[in-house]
């Protein structure tokens, strides 16, 4: 704790920081840190308890939230432009037992990636061929990810994530739901892809 000479109020070299205010020592907030950014799988909070020897789960799942809350830019520019982006939905939540069939305590989370396409020479370098397999035929690769959860799938919520979200006039490709009409008409590349239960159809993007 410091204190000023002038105006004699305290302060402290963590305000302003995730750290404020926390009775962890420094070193294992640098250390958590450093394992939530280099462990590419990502980390949970009962691992960081594990690795990090701490007695409570609690302290864990704090830091591990509070790291990750610092980690979002709060100004994140749109993905799309230079790249297709794919956009869908799905529901998120366990089973529910005793309440009959239907959606129940589920979360709607819309999601957009974007659909990068590799170099020639990059083609065929895939994960089977480093291993002395043969080449990956996947000549496409996700690159930035957008989620949000929300409160339905209305066409008034998905355009407003897609407006948020996606750099104007990109090429976004969705399946064939009429929420996602107007996008066209709002400067965008709408190519809506209905799969009527066609399989084969999926797999345009993939190949």
């Amino acid at each position: 704790m410091l204190r000023c000479r002038a105006c004699k109020k305290n302060t402290s070299l963590t305000v302003g920081t995730v750290m404020r205010s926390s009775h962890t020592p420094l070193s294992t907030w640098f250390w958590a840190a450093y394992l939530l950014t280099t462990q590419t799988p990502g980390m949970s909070a009962l691992q960081f308890q594990r690795q990090l020897d701490l007695s409570r789960y609690e302290t864990a799942f704090t830091l591990l939230h509070k790291l990750r809350a610092g980690m979002v830019r709060p100004e994140r520019d749109t993905i799309g432009g230079e790249h297709p982006v794919e956009i869908d939905e799905c529901l998120v939540g366990g089973k529910t037992r005793g309440e009959g069939r239907g959606v129940h305590h589920k979360v709607t989370v819309v999601g957009a990636v974007e659909v990068r396409a590799r170099k020639p020479e990059e083609a065929g370098a895939g994960r089977d061929a480093h291993r002395g397999g043969a080449p990956s035929k996947r000549k496409v690769y996700a690159g930035r990810l957008r989620l949000q959860a929300v409160p339905d799938r209305s066409a008034a919520t998905l355009v407003s994530f897609v407006r948020g979200n996606i750099a104007m006039g990109a090429t976004i490709m969705t399946d064939g739901a009429p929420s996602y009409r107007e996008l066209a008409d709002l400067g965008f590349d709408h190519q809506p892809l209905v799969l009527a239960g066609d399989p084969r159809r999926r797999k345009r993007i993939c190949r």
